[in-house]
C-alpha cells in the first residue's frame, strides 16, 4: 500500500517531555548501540526529523525516529523539530508502513527487528500479503513456517534472550531451539549459556543434549538442571569457565551416548598403549560409522618418514586396534 500524496505531515517543534519514548506499536528498533547516533547529532544536529502522531489526551507517540528521540533525550535536548501526523488521516498500517520504509532506506534489520515487523503486520493485513510483499523486503524466504517462527521469536522469547540474538551472541538456530525448550526451562538454559560463555557451536550442542536427555529420562529440563551431578560440575573451584563448559558438555554427551563414549575411551586407551613414536597419530572414524581409520604421520623429510614407517612395522599391538563395539567393549 502507499500513503496518499495529499496526506502530508505538518512540521512542528515539540517539547521532548511531551513525547512518549517507550517502544510503541510502530517501533522496529531493538538491541541497537546508540553511541554513533548520539555522536552524529552532537556534531551536526538532527538531520531527519522524527515522525510523531498525536494522542487526544496524552503524549505524542513515535511513528518513526525512536532511536533519534532517545538520543536527543540523552543529549538533554529540550525540544526537537518533528513531522506531525493526524490520527484521522493516518491508519495504523500507514504508520507501520512509513516506519518500515524509513528504516529500510538507511539500515538492515537484525533478526529480532524482523520479528517485530512481521508480528505487527499480522494484526493488520493478510498472511498472503505478508508472504508475498513483506518477507522479500526483509530478505526472508516467503514461507509460512518462517513467518510463524519470526512472530514467535518476537512474542515468546524473553527480552534478555532477544538482546543476545540481536547482538550476535546467539545464533538464529539456537533461538529456534530455545523456543522449543519451553518457557519454564528456557531461562535456566539461557543463564547457563551466558554464565559459561558457550560459543555458538557449544550452545547448539548443549541444548541438543538437554532436550534429548530430558526425553530419554522423562525428566523435565528444569529438574535436570537442579540435579547434584550437574551442579557439581558448575561449582568446581579448580576449573575456569572454558574448562567447566568442556566438562559439562562431556558429561551430557556421556549421558546421551553412553555406549559410544565407552567405545571411544576404549579406542583411545588402546591407541595410547601402543606407544607410537612422536608425530604419529591414529584416530577412529566419527561414531565408528566408517570401517576406515586414519593414520597421520608428521615428518620433516623422507629420511624421517622412512624411520617412522620402519618403527611402525615392528610395533606390537597394532592388531588390537579396531571397532570396540564389535569386540564387545
Amino acid at each position: 500500500m502507499e500513503i496518499e500524496k495529499n496526506l502530508k505531515p505538518r512540521q512542528g517543534v515539540v517539547d521532548l517531555p511531551d513525547i512518549d519514548d517507550s517502544p510503541g506499536p510502530y517501533c522496529m528498533s531493538f538491541g541497537f548501540e546508540p553511541e554513533s547516533l548520539i555522536a552524529s547529532i552532537k556534531n551536526v544536529g538532527l538531520i531527519n526529523p522524527p515522525y510523531l502522531i498525536g494522542n487526544e489526551d496524552g503524549p505524542y507517540m513515535i511513528v518513526a525516529g525512536y532511536r533519534r528521540i532517545r538520543a536527543l533525550k540523552v543529549l538533554h535536548y529540550e525540544r526537537a523539530p518533528c513531522l506531525l501526523l493526524r490520527k484521522s488521516q493516518f491508519s495504523s498500517l500507514d504508520c507501520l508502513h512509513l516506519n518500515l520504509h524509513d528504516n529500510l532506506a538507511t539500515r538492515r534489520f537484525n533478526e529480532v527487528e524482523k520479528g517485530m515487523v512481521l508480528s505487527r503486520l499480522t494484526s493488520l493485513i493478510s498472511e498472503d500479503e505478508i508472504l508475498d510483499r513483506y518477507m522479500p523486503l526483509l530478505a526472508l524466504p516467503s514461507h509460512k513456517e518462517t513467518l510463524l517462527f519470526y512472530v514467535r521469536l518476537e512474542r515468546e522469547l524473553e527480552k534478555e534472550i532477544k538482546f543476545s540474538l540481536a547482538q550476535g551472541q546467539l545464533s538464529l538456530q539456537v533461538a529456534r531451539m530455545l523456543l522449543e525448550v519451553g518457557s519454564e526451562a528456557r531461562g535456566g538454559v539461557f543463564d547457563l549459556i551466558k554464565k559459561l560463555k558457550l560459543n555458538i557451536n557449544q550452545q547448539r550442542q548443549f541444548i541438543d543434549y538437554m532436550i534429548d536427555i530430558s526425553n530419554i529420562k522423562r525428566t523435565p529440563i528444569l529438574d535436570f538442571l537442579k540435579e547434584k551431578s550437574f551442579k557439581d560440575i558448575l561449582e568446581k573451584k579448580d576449573m575456569n569457565k572454558p574448562q567447566k563448559a568442556k566438562a559439562l558438555l562431556h558429561f551430557l554427551r556421556t549421558l546421551r551416548y553412553p555406549t559410544l563414549v565407552r567405545a571411544e575411551e576404549t579406542f583411545r586407551k588402546r591407541a595410547a598403549s601402543l606407544g607410537l613414536p612422536e608425530g604419529i597419530k591414529v584416530s577412529a572414524p566419527p561414531y565408528f560409522e566408517s570401517p576406515l581409520y586414519r593414520l597421520e604421520i608428521f615428518f620433516r623429510d623422507g629420511k624421517e618418514l622412512g624411520s617412522k614407517l620402519e618403527a611402525l612395522k615392528g610395533k606390537e599391538g597394532l592388531e588390537a586396534l579396531g571397532n570396540p563395539w564389535e569386540e564387545g567393549a
